[in-house]
């Protein structure tokens, strides 16, 4: 009889237990859904939660989220599966920590008339909420196969899409399990394709565990076809351009709230007018506007190279980075009639990091 009694009590847990395991996909969908409605001026959802108990891990399938008065053809976030898991190798060395991979994600940021933006916007301790309610334990290692970035501007006459595709970003040692000596140990590097063929790589150090985080930031953009880029050309620069090609270099060093660094854009066999075209298209005054532009384009060239180069300088307070102006403008001429930049990463940032950790 007693036996009989363990049995039906063995029997009930192993239906509990079931019961659970069935349920528990539910539970976490619900869970899921309400965290990213908390999120203020945003609504999110997901379709489908899998689980997988033996591996201490959970995907995310399909998960949206909108912006309150955004544009509806473009959500800001969507992520068609995300998969959260324990690294079992960091647990081996007794650390509990977690990673992250994301499929295909897509991420839009649209500016629109802000007249048309409405709602609350979200501070970086409501995104760490999200996060860490999503992964309750200290991420890793964080991956993105083909992600894209795209920016829209809709408040402009001529529309502006730029974008960059086929991101691969794999971010290691965000916990500092490997490397706990290293003033920036943790690793994160990037490749993709923006609009107009060109390619990305970035590459940078960091310490993300500071709560504002130092870093040093290496990031090359090459082959950008300028006619691609010709509606935001127009958009902001008000002329277009013919032909031409764009390659550009920077380094970012943040440590302790101070930005140093500079970028380097290169603009080569750039054409601006068309004379006949533009005057039957576009009308003597903007032809007139794109002819001052050319002149410029013509001044400015470093005629053996047939290109123009210049090297911003940005400083300051990460809160208030400043541009030099004056030497951004003296550095055009200087490439065009003094020395010519070379291309490529100078390693300013890098150099000075590695002096101040001797």
């Amino acid at each position: 009889m007693i036996l009989r009694k363990s049995y039906k009590i063995l029997a009930f847990l192993v239906l509990l237990l079931i019961a659970f395991r069935v349920a528990l996909p539910y539970l976490v969908k619900d869970y899921v859904n309400k965290t990213l409605n908390e999120l203020p001026g945003y609504t999110g959802h997901v379709e489908d939660i899998d689980i997988s108990l033996y591996r201490g891990a959970y995907a995310i399938d399909h998960l949206v989220l909108e912006e309150e008065g955004g544009n509806p053809k473009y959500s800001f976030l969507n992520i068609p599966r995300t998969d959260l898991s324990v690294e079992w190798k960091s647990l081996l060395k007794g650390k509990l920590v977690g990673e992250v991979v994301m499929q295909d994600p897509v991420l839009n940021m649209v500016e629109v008339k802000k007249a048309a933006a409405s709602g609350e916007e979200p501070t970086r301790a409501h995104w760490t909420k999200v996060v860490k309610d999503l992964m309750p334990i200290t991420i890793n290692r964080f991956v993105v196969n083909n992600g894209k970035l795209a920016y829209f501007d809709f408040s402009k006459k001529q529309q502006v899409d730029l974008h960059i595709s086929d991101m691969q970003l794999v971010a290691y040692n965000l916990a500092n399990v490997e490397d706990a000596a290293h003033e920036l140990p943790s690793t994160v590097h990037l490749t993709g394709q923006s609009v107009g063929g060109g390619k990305l790589k970035g590459d940078m150090k960091a310490n993300l565990l500071k709560e504002l985080p130092d870093f040093d930031m290496t990031i090359e953009l090459t082959g950008v076809d300028l006619t691609s880029i010709n509606d935001f050309i127009e958009a902001y620069g008000k002329f277009d351009v013919e032909r031409g090609r764009m390659d550009m270099y920077s380094e970012l060093k943040l440590k302790d709230g101070q930005l140093d660094g500079y970028v380097k854009p290169f603009f080569e066999n750039v054409k601006v007018l068309n004379l006949k075209k533009d005057v039957k298209e576009e009308g003597i005054l903007r032809t007139a506007w794109e002819a001052i532009a050319g002149l410029f384009v013509e001044a400015a060239e470093n005629q053996p190279r047939d290109q123009i180069a210049t090297k911003v300088p940005i400083s300051g307070n990460i809160n208030q980075p400043d541009t030099d102006v004056s030497t951004t403008v003296f550095n055009v001429l200087r490439h065009a009639y003094i020395k010519a930049f070379n291309k490529g990463i100078e390693a300013e940032a890098t150099k000075a990091t590695a002096t101040e950790e001797k």
